[in-house]
């Protein structure tokens, strides 16, 4: 036992060691480093939070569990009342609860809560005293009596004390310049290490009421409307603000510092506007300035127009400075680091679409991570796709390929270094980019306008919820695209050639393309709709989609003109690997024609490459009986002798080279409607029958239309024996004629 905690410490250790140069980006300069990729600026943001996810693990490794299986009831409201003691560094806090029983016969409730911190009591509204216990992170609170479904319960909690430091936590105190710092960042499930509540994203409060006391030298950016600011006379003050949209608790937060506070209008019509208010270190008032303000107000327009109104838009937006090396997308108040990063235009558009995207719709678990964070990535291209037009969105798309393996779905959300790895930012974003192309740009934004004013606005969604809303609105069946993006691995490696040649017959040409996907991976097909551009001259292009679901296969257009060359997807809507290579070796798959029960036939299967001269043979499955594959030209003739659907694969080879290529046919043969000893073919069998192949044999009479109808004996020849069949069936009660064999 001691050597298993051992290993996991120094797991944690190397773990630390390698995510601490982005857990704190120190405060020097404003300018990103030179040539910085939108992937490279997600590595950042990424390692950031898995960092900070990273301690968080290895708290809960040794502690009692949560309570996560909080089914019971449904938290509401919270008012919290926290004072803030900078230099003893110890937080007071006075946190109400209301809360919906969702059973009945409630009478204990499970709340989250950090058992470092001390409670003074548990109790009433009334003032009544609760019966309560604390161990590890779970509070469990004895109600004052039993309640049923529908019916509201609610309690305080008093409480003090230091919260963690050495990692685990979501409440900091630090400095800056010898200026205090407190901020909080509870991402994922940290709120309860400085605060009681139910802390998971699949139960948002309805509203809060904030109230937080700090001294008079520093102020305190929060969530929602500052209602007021009451000096109290003690060299402290409060700050009440007042949210009134529902909000995970990860999303709640404190900023804390000695801040230069200015704002800018958001005008969401010509005569109503939002305030737009910034918090920023005063020696970087300048940097707020230039980086901030104007970029804010105008993305905030830009993802309003895209998607729908800003979604907490009687409230506010704003910024707020704090001592980490990324970003947080606290609800309506972002926290932003002090150096460059925190001030970087993609960073501060990456986090206001998140007040949409993981704000207003969070994921419902973070398995589904990536519809937070690939939708704020993707959420970058889009405005400077609105800012700089469609050439910068297709740029932005490049800078964020991903060519690694993983699934944007995580299974293992043990791994700090997965769970916020850039598969989640990037090859996420480019999911939606994909989806975009697929389902067309009306539509897709069809989607995102619907999705915004769904049932999952101000609440939670999965990534199956999500695919359903896409069908629902393009029409189209998805399943196959999400199963392959979001539970596969890697992307396609397609190669592909391409070759044409004049058909006689019309005096046009027939262009062949060959599609190959050659990765291992699972997927070994991703099925897509591709787009490929043929060239016919200089100028003269043409697009045509092709939907690809086969690991290699041939594709067959006819054009009026020959192709010069083809680009597979050459505006880059899939995320992809691809190589066009010389046309070599290739059977044509054009359909078989059909034929007809005991009717002559003759069809062809065509190769084209190599030297020329091919050998064909039948490589599995059953042709018609009666028809034949001839090896030297590939003509498939004969009289098929019987009927049905029939499917084979035919080898093709090149007779002076290596070259081989198999393809699979299908050949449908029609049930005959002929009539066995209906030799005159009138659609009965009578005594003409016995006259018309008597004259057949014996009066130069003429040659039966269908031979196997005057071969009733089934004797595979037309003779005197087949009219003494006749005349014993007619006249003798003999045995029913037979469709004959004559080849």
């Amino acid at each position: 036992m001691k050597l298993r905690h051992l290993a996991a410490a120094i797991f944690l250790i190397l773990t630390f060691a390698s995510l601490s140069l982005f857990a704190q980006i120190p405060d020097s300069g404003s300018e990103p480093p030179a040539g910085l990729t939108p992937a490279q600026l997600h590595s950042i943001m990424g390692q950031a939070k898995a960092a900070h996810l990273a301690t968080y693990r290895q708290a809960i490794a040794t502690a009692s569990p949560m309570l996560y299986n909080q089914t019971e009831y449904d938290a509401e409201y919270y008012r919290i009342e926290l004072r803030v003691d900078v230099p003893s560094q110890i937080l007071y806090g006075n946190v109400s609860m209301a809360a919906k029983s969702l059973v009945n016969g409630l009478d204990t409730v499970g709340v989250d809560f950090d058992a470092t911190l001390t409670i003074d009591s548990v109790y009433l509204p009334s003032g009544a005293r609760l019966n309560y216990s604390l161990v590890g992170y779970s509070l469990t609170v004895q109600l004052d009596r039993t309640y049923n479904i529908d019916e509201i319960f609610s309690f305080v909690v008093r409480y003090h004390g230091t919260p963690q430091t050495g990692g685990f936590q979501g409440f900091f105190f630090t400095s800056r310049s010898g200026i205090p710092i407190v901020t909080s960042l509870s991402e994922p499930y940290l709120a309860h290490t400085w605060w009681p509540c139910k802390d998971r994203p699949d139960d948002k409060a309805d509203s809060l009421d904030i109230y937080v006391t700090c001294d008079t030298a520093l102020y305190c950016a929060s969530n929602g409307n500052l209602m007021d600011t009451t000096r109290n006379g003690d060299g402290t003050w409060t700050f009440n603000y007042q949210v009134r949209y529902p909000i995970a608790t990860y999303l709640f937060s404190v900023a804390i510092s000695k801040y230069t506070v200015f704002k800018e209008w958001y005008h969401y019509t010509p005569s109503d506007s939002m305030p737009v208010v910034y918090h920023v270190y005063p020696d970087k008032y300048a940097d707020a300035l230039t980086h901030w303000q104007g970029v804010t107000s105008y993305a905030l327009g830009v993802y309003s127009n895209l998607f729908g109104q800003y979604p907490f838009i009687h409230e506010k937006y704003g910024h707020a400075n704090f001592q980490w090396g990324g970003g947080m997308e606290h609800q309506t108040c972002t926290s932003l680091s002090g150096d460059w990063y925190g001030f970087y235009e993609p960073v501060v558009v990456h986090e206001l679409s998140h007040q949409w995207w993981g704000d207003m719709i969070t994921c419902n678990n973070w398995h589904e991570i990536w519809l937070n964070e690939g939708f704020a990535s993707y959420c970058e291209a889009l405005y400077y796709e609105v800012k700089n037009g469609d050439a910068a969105y297709h740029s932005y798309m490049a800078g964020m390929d991903f060519a690694g393996g993983g699934t944007i779905y995580i299974y293992d959300t043990t791994n700090v270094d997965i769970i916020f790895g850039n598969i989640v930012y990037d090859k996420a974003a480019w999911v939606l980019h994909m989806l975009r192309h697929i389902v067309g740009d009306s539509t897709f934004f069809a989607i995102m306008r619907d999705y915004y004013s769904s049932a999952y606005q101000y609440s939670d969604v999965t990534s199956e919820q999500f695919k359903n809303l896409c069908e629902s609105i393009s029409g189209k069946e998805l399943d196959y695209f999400f199963q392959e993006w979001l539970y596969g691995t890697y992307r396609p490696r397609y190669i592909y050639s391409f070759m044409g040649e004049l058909d006689p017959s019309d005096n046009k040409y027939w262009n062949y393309l060959y599609v190959e996907q050659g990765q291992a991976t699972y997927p070994t097909v991703f099925s897509m709709p591709v787009d490929f551009l043929f060239t016919y001259g200089p100028g003269d292009t043409a697009t045509q989609v092709i939907f690809n679901d086969a690991q290699r296969k041939t594709y067959i257009m006819k054009a009026d003109k020959a192709a010069i060359d083809v680009a597979l997807d050459p505006e880059a809507w899939i995320l992809k690997a691809a190589t066009k290579s010389n046309w070599t070796y290739h059977i044509i798959p054009f359909p078989l024609d059909s034929g007809e029960q005991y009717l002559d036939y003759r069809d062809s299967v065509i190769a084209r490459g190599g030297s020329g001269t091919n050998t064909f043979s039948l490589a599995s499955g059953t042709m018609p009986g009666g028809l034949v594959l001839d090896a030297g030209t590939g003509v498939i003739s004969g009289n098929p002798t019987n009927y049905g659907s029939f499917n084979f694969r035919i080898k093709a080879k090149d007779l002076y080279s290596s070259y081989t290529d198999s393809s699979d046919f299908v050949l449908l043969i029609s049930k005959s409607n002929f009539i066995a000893g209906d030799a005159d073919n009138n659609g009965a069998i009578n005594i003409l029958d016995v006259s018309f192949v008597v004259n057949y044999l014996y009066k130069s009479g003429p040659v039966p239309e269908i031979p196997n109808q005057a071969d009733p004996d089934h004797s595979c020849a037309i003779n005197i024996l087949d009219v003494s069949c006749l005349i014993n069936f007619l006249y003798k009660n003999g045995p029913a004629p037979q469709l004959g064999c004559v080849s």
